[in-house]
């Protein structure tokens, strides 16, 4: 997978983390506007596809309701925990119905006649797993957010970021492998 490919999957939650930072709950409520948006206006120009993009019609569909419209205290204390678990729980559906959510995106660049390769499925089941385990180091991050608000927001935003910047330098830096490896493989076989 392209880094630039992968912020621009993930760019509606980046946005929402962005905006949202701090403890103001107008640039609360401005993070979760603006990232519903981009995450309708990329659904339907398909530049946001499968699990990633059900997983944002899901949560800022809630996030919209329950913070925006509602301004339920409760859900925005702990609305951290929601967004990471939300994307932990259905990367963890997509690898139990059998297409982890991966898949998708590294079809762009790999030929049709591999997608049934053992290889490729193995390869997406083992970076939507990193990408699961991600997901759920920010859950609990925020978690631990939640009964330890003392440190400071920015100290676990800079820990999120860097499990997010770990996710796409590991799945960058295996597709590229993954590439090579097939590159090589098919170089090697006899015309």
């Amino acid at each position: 997978m392209n880094a630039l490919k992968l912020m621009l999957a993930f760019s509606p939650w980046l946005a929402f983390w962005l905006i949202s930072g701090g403890h103001s709950q107008a640039r609360l409520q401005i993070g979760i506007f603006v990232a519903a948006v981009m995450v309708v206006v990329m659904g339907l120009a398909k530049l946001h596809r499968g699990i990633i993009l059900w997983a944002g019609v899901i949560f800022f569909s809630f996030a919209l309701i329950f913070v925006v419209w509602l301004q339920d205290l409760w859900i925005i204390q702990r609305l951290g925990i929601f967004a990471s678990g939300t994307l932990f729980l259905l990367t963890l559906l997509s690898m139990l119905w059998g297409h982890p959510f991966t898949e998708s995106y590294s079809r762009e660049h790999t030929p049709r006649e591999l997608w049934t390769s053992p290889a490729f499925i193995r390869g997406n089941f083992l970076v939507t797993g990193a990408w699961g385990l991600i997901f759920l180091a920010n859950t609990l991050l925020n978690l631990a957010k939640f009964y330890y608000p003392k440190e400071n927001e920015w100290f676990y935003r800079g820990i999120e970021l860097s499990f997010f910047a770990l996710g796409v330098a590991f799945s960058t830096v295996y597709s590229r492998s993954a590439r090579r490896k097939r590159s090589k493989l098919s170089a090697s076989e006899p015309c």
